[in-house]
């Protein structure tokens, strides 16, 4: 089954509807640029309401982050109660740094053009490099944008997008998807997992609470196929 990450959460109405429709996994953005930014106070109290919620599962709790500090990033995903790490437009030396911080709890997402790109970004956690554990995707793959790190609203080539999702087990996909076309693509890429924010958004840095249950659902039936 294809699980769903839901992204840019950034206020208690639609974190608890995220986690009824049945999210997989929930991103908080820790990118003061980004619409959808969220600070420390916020996230911690966001992941405090999950906490308290009577769903059946609790989605995982991811924070997103472009080119961090590594030193900084243990104490505040601790801080914020968050699972793991998704890394933006870092260099491989930290990258790997992240990795042994956060003892693999965490992993890259890249804006590639071409397979040789994600080739390289992987073989990163090669050797004595902690690798993201099963729970977690192995890279996410977002369309390519010159300035912006995420959040696009642009598709990846699908191409592309298919052959990297046979290279890996755990392929996340990003980029551009929504209630409309996330069927077609996951019958099409097979990913292990896909990403929306704006795709499902009532305006930037809110949610429309239909919109995602519609994905979820229709990640759901396009998965089950």
């Amino acid at each position: 089954m294809t699980l769903v990450k839901i992204c840019g959460i950034t206020n208690r109405a639609d974190l608890i509807a995220a986690a009824e429709a049945g999210a997989d996994m929930l991103g908080f953005i820790f990118y003061p640029q980004s619409p959808r930014a969220v600070t420390l106070d916020q996230a911690a109290n966001l992941t405090a309401t999950l906490r308290s919620l009577d769903v059946p599962r609790l989605p995982q709790c991811i924070g997103v982050f472009v080119d961090p500090e590594p030193a900084e990033l243990l104490s505040l995903l601790q801080i914020c109660h968050l699972n793991a790490a998704q890394i933006h437009r870092a260099s491989a030396e930290k990258l790997r740094q992240i990795a042994q911080v956060l003892h693999g709890a965490c992993y890259p997402a890249v804006q590639a053009q071409s397979f040789d790109e994600i080739g390289a970004v992987m073989a990163i956690f090669k050797g004595e490099t902690p690798s993201a554990p099963p729970w977690l995707p192995q890279l996410l793959l977002d369309a390519h944008h010159p300035h912006l790190a995420g959040g696009t609203g642009q598709r990846v080539d699908q191409g592309l997008a298919r052959q990297a999702a046979q290279a890996l087990s755990r392929l996340m996909l990003a980029g551009g998807l929504t209630p409309e076309n996330v069927a077609e693509t996951v019958q099409h890429v097979r990913p292990w997992a896909v990403d929306v924010s704006s795709g499902v958004e009532a305006e930037r840095g809110r949610k429309d609470h239909g919109k995602m249950r519609a994905f979820i659902a229709a990640v759901r039936a396009a998965s089950a196929d």
